[in-house]
This record gives C-alpha cells, structure tokens and sequence, in this order.
C-alpha cells in the first residue's frame, strides 16, 4: 500500500514536469518559427525591461486583458498582442519593474511561468527575457504604428468633442432611426444621400430626412467649427463592426463645400492617410473625438481603414469594438470648385474615371494612364476619342478586377455552414487516414495553412508541424477554439487571403473548391492557395467527385440537402414563426437545408488546373469520394 502511494505521489510530481516541458517545446517552436530567429537570440538570461510572455491563447481581447491585469501591477508598461499568435510583446519602462515580475513567477527546471486565469481556463504562462526591440509576429501581423497626434497640412484632430453622457444619449436614438443596409455595414443619410463608390452626392436628389433634432446641439456645435462655410446640412451615419474597413478615398470636390467632419463614437481605431506625393500617416482617432478636414488633406489626401479587428498605437495593443461615425458636411449648389488641388479637381479639368480607383494602386495606374496618353504632367489631355476613353476603362478594370463570391456562395454555403455548424461539427470527427498521413510526412517545425478547416479536425493532426487554420464560418471557428486553446484560427475569404506570399512550407484545402460556383472563382481560390506556399512546398486539394459509390448526381452543379435536427434549431423555425427558404420535415424532425456543390468528373481537377501556370501535379488519386491533387510549387 505504501509502494503505492509512492509510485503516485512520483506520477504527480512528473506529469507536471513533462506537461511543463512540453509547453516549453511548444513556445520555442511557434517563437523561433514566427521570428525567424533561434531561440538563444530571441531570449536572454541577463535581465532586461523587455519579455516575451508565451500565453498558450490566440491573441484575442481575453488573452490580451489577462496579461494586461497582471503585468500591470509591476509598473507602467506597453503590451503588444498578436493575433493568431500565441505570445506578447512587454516592455516596461525600467529593469527593476521586470525583475519584480520575473521574481513573482513559479519557478520548475528553469522555466518562470505564472498560472494566469484566462476566460476558458486557466493556462501556464511562460515570461523569458528578450533584447529585442520589438517582435515581428510571424509576419501575420503588419500593423503599423499609429500616433495620437500626425502633422498633415488641413487635419485637426479634436479629443472630447462631446461629453460621455451625450454620447449615450444620441446612441440611444440613433439606434432607433430607420438603417440601410450595405453590403457590408449599415448607415443613415440625412439631408442628401452619400453615394459610395463614387463619394458623392445627388444635389437634384434632397434625402426625405432631416438631421434628427437630437443631433441640433452637435450640428451647430460642428457648424461653428466651419465658419464662415455655410452651416452643415448633410449627415451619414456609418456603423463598423470590428473587422470592417473603407479603402482609400477623398470625397469629390464639387457638391462639396471645403471643410467637413467625422466625429467617433463608441469606439476608437486608426485612419490611414496617403497624399498624392506618397506621403503616408496613421492616426489614431479616440471616442467622443472629432476629426476636422480642410485644405490639403480635404482635396489631395486619401483616407482610408484598414479592415482589421486591432491596431497598434504608440506601441500599445487597442481593440477595436462597435463604433459608429458622424460624417457632417455641406453641400453646394452651384457644383464649382476653384482649389489649387487640380490635379483632383473635377470643376478644373480632371478627368473623374481615375476617382473610381479605390485602392492603393494608384500610382501604377496613373503611370498607364500617361502611357496611353490619356494624362500628361498630371494634368487631362483634352479632345481624347470615345475609342481612347473606352480603352481607359479597360485598363482600369483589369488592374482592379479581383473575383468575389456570387449570392449563391453567400446564400448556400457562407449563411448554410454558420447555421449548421454545431450539427456538423458532430458528423466530423475523426481525420481521414491519407491527409492525415500526408501532415505526418511534412518536415518537423513545417508552417502548414488548412484554408477552410472547418470544426479544426486535422488541426492536431501532428504535434510536430503548427498549423494555422483559416474558415469563413464563425461558428465552426468557434467550435475550433473550444476544442484546444493551442489552435491557431482565424476568419478569412479564401479568394482572397490575409496572409503574406510564400509563408507556408504546405498548404490544405479540403472540401473547400467545390462549393464555388464557377470556373474563374474555383482557379482563384486555388491561386490563393499557391500564392501563400513556399517554392517548393506542396498544396493538397480534396474536391468532390461525381463517381460516387453512395450518391448519385445527374448533374455537376447540385443542392446537397443538410438534415439540420430540431435539437440544434431555434424553435421559431421549427415551428415556422420564422419565414425562410426550407423544408420542415417532421418524421426525421429536422429542417432542411440546401448547400451548393460541383461536382468534379474524373480529370476535371487537372483539366482546371492545367490553365494555370507555377507549379507542377507531384500525385493525384481518389479517396473518401473526392478526386484528389498534390501540388508541388515551382
């Protein structure tokens, strides 16, 4: 009985030591293979006022908060998150307020850790000191460094334009006045409507609404502000969920009087400046603020925000929450504008179709522009033929045409897999052998990309490689999360993917490329695929295949109906409160949805990819009812 007890207190003693070094093996592989640096370089033994904390999280607000409440008992400092990573960044302002964190920790074989409580669970987290001047986050976070304060000739920025009460007070109401609803974010026009894309107005067009009595005190308050310009008479209201951008733009110059202002409520984040020199400024636009533009930065300066849920001020991390912005202006009747801006001047000669470039690549677009003659010296060359203007247009749309999903990707494959998500996530469980076997042959230390990795299932599929996953549902992202805090997920558009090129030593994408609708989207997602590979790495597709021994298509485009049971249904739908696009069937007591596939034929794959160049087909099979292809990039 005694030998028992001892062989137990001994396994209680060891288990924390191989779970300790453990979690060591893991933070020097995803630091060393983010930095790009060893490990001995990255760390020091001699104390510093810099440390590396490795939180085991994925760089979200409650990761952040967590290290945030403890650090800041040992003295000032500034804390830099990254996201999708699983460490911080903190520098304190002296030795002495590190050295009184690191005496703080627990100490077991050398490695000082803090057993912090996280909002999941509690997690072991790991501080080592460092030299470094600020880390790179693997290359997935290029976030630049925003000020409080730029110089940029014609921007004011005003802090507390409005009391903290105000601001409730109109919040209150503006969430009760009728939205509209873009493609991405919700607004409110009042006075004349905003008309994006084009950044103008339709003076012929007066909006049926007024600005809102409960916004009088703010509007005359701004109207001061613009003296002696007539008083504001147009208002947009625009709501950003965190995430959400606006590319770079001005607005035009006619139907505007010179000055107007956009004041921040609820949250703060960071607006992007370039003027037409390739000057470049990050400002940092706090709550209740007040952003004044006139003159230079009013007619010759893009504006723009980054989509993206976090930004970097002054080195410190800020997370972006729900913020909606008052954007007040006046507008002028008689259309002329008479700045000394011409080149951007409508009312002056400039010739409008270059405003319709909305993203940075403006300055390679105005260079074509003076190679076919259309601009000289950045000033229009009259008398063009509508021949000449049509090949404009031409020109401009290929430098901007990037595929987008269609309604039926949205409506039967993004909207489906976020309701189902749960449901799914139950019926795929386990690894299938052969992608689980092509992860295991990867090289140890391997960065690998699962582009629509679902519920995560091949997540932890080798201990030895990391694995970053990337999905458009939420939901199932969620469910990733849930099942190990050590998984790295985030939400991406697989036709266009928020990662660098040649990142990955392999990349995943398993049941991703049939759901889209059409051949151009299919070849687009696939060069996204490549793109983020390495030369030399390897890209596993796994699409469905129309020979199948358990379905039968008649076509190549179909609707898979999903048996989403009642259990994970909202009672209004079950009972049809709700009116929706479905099928209620009671014997098996689910509701029925449709998910969007096509269906490959046999050679198909190859047929689609043999239009592409930069890689070569290293092995191509049929497995799990899917026609597979291994590529190797060039």
């Amino acid at each position: 009985m005694d030998l028992d007890i001892a062989i137990e207190t001994k396994e209680k003693v060891r288990n924390p030591t191989i779970k300790l070094n453990k979690k060591l093996a893991i933070a020097i592989a995803a630091l060393t293979k983010s930095e790009k640096k060893p490990f001995d370089q990255l760390v020091t033994q001699e104390p510093t006022n810099k440390l590396i904390a490795v939180h085991f999280g994925v760089g979200d607000q409650d990761d952040y908060d967590t290290i945030c409440n403890y650090v800041k008992q040992f003295g000032q400092n500034k804390i830099m998150i990254y996201p999708v990573r699983n460490y911080a960044f903190i520098e304190f302002q002296n030795i002495q307020q590190s050295l009184q964190l690191t005496q703080s920790l627990q100490i077991f074989e050398n490695i000082k850790f803090a057993n912090l409580k996280y909002q999941n669970k509690e997690r072991a987290t790991m501080f080592f000191y460092t030299k470094e001047q600020e880390l790179i986050g693997g290359g997935m976070c290029d976030i630049p460094n925003a000020m409080r304060q730029v110089n940029i000739p014609g921007l004011y920025l005003i802090h507390d334009f409005i009391t903290p009460e105000y601001e409730k007070y109109i919040l209150d109401l503006i969430d009760k006045q009728e939205w509209s609803k873009l493609k991405q974010r919700r607004v409110q026009h009042y006075g004349y409507e905003f008309i994006y894309g084009d950044n103008t107005v339709n003076i012929n067009q007066p909006a049926d609404k007024h600005i809102p009595a409960f916004l009088e005190d703010v509007r005359a308050k701004v109207s001061d502000l613009i003296k002696p310009q007539p008083e504001i008479n147009q208002l947009t209201v625009n709501e950003y969920l965190p995430g959400m951008g606006i590319p770079p733009h001005f607005d035009v110059h006619p139907p505007f009087h010179e000055k107007f202002v956009s004041i921040s409520l609820l949250s703060g984040l960071v607006m992007s400046f370039k003027s037409f020199k390739g000057e470049e400024y990050h400002l940092y636009l706090p709550p209740r603020s007040c952003a004044l533009f006139t003159g230079e930065v009013r007619y010759a300066w893009f504006h723009s925000i980054a989509a993206r849920k976090i930004d970097k001020v002054e080195g410190e991390t800020h997370f972006r929450s729900k913020r909606l912005s008052l954007t007040f202006r006046t507008i002028r009747n008689d259309l002329k504008c008479d700045c000394e801006y011409q080149f951007f001047c409508e009312s002056q000669g400039y010739n409008p179709l270059t405003m319709k470039n909305k993203n940075p690549l403006l300055q390679e677009y105005l260079a074509k522009l003076n190679q076919i003659g259309i601009i000289q010296d950045n000033k229009v060359v009259p008398n063009k033929t509508q021949e000449e203007i049509q090949l404009l247009e031409e020109q401009q749309q290929q430098l901007l045409q990037i595929p987008k999903a269609t309604e039926v990707e949205k409506k039967y494959v993004y909207e489906i897999y976020d309701k189902i998500a749960p449901h799914f996530s139950s019926t795929r469980y386990k690894p299938w052998p052969k992608i689980e076997q092509f992860l295991k042959s990867l090289e140890p230390g391997s960065l690998v990309a699962d582009v629509g990795c679902g519920n995560g299932k091949y997540l932890g599929s080798n201990p030895d490689i990391e694995i970053v996953g990337t999905d458009r549902s939420e939901n199932l992202l969620k469910i990733c999360k849930e099942k190990s805090d050590a998984y790295q997920v985030f939400s991406a558009d697989s036709l266009r993917l928020p990662l660098k090129s040649e990142m990955f030593d392999a990349v995943i994408s398993i049941a991703v490329i049939h759901h889209f609708s059409n051949k151009i989207l299919r070849q687009q997602a696939i060069k996204e695929l490549l793109r983020i590979c390495k030369s030399k790495g390897l890209v596993l597709i796994y699409v469905w295949a129309m020979e199948q021994e358990e379905k039968t298509f008649n076509e190549q485009d179909v609707f898979v109906p999903w048996n989403l049971q009642f259990k994970y249904e909202d009672e209004k739908v079950i009972n049809q409160e709700v009116q929706q696009q479905f099928k209620i069937d009671d014997q098996k007591k689910t509701v029925v949805y449709k998910r969007y596939y096509h269906v490959f034929k046999q050679g198909e794959i190859e047929e689609l990819l043999s239009e592409m160049p930069g890689f070569k087909i290293v092995n191509n099979y049929y497995d799990h009812a899917n026609w597979v292809v291994v590529l190797q990039k060039d």
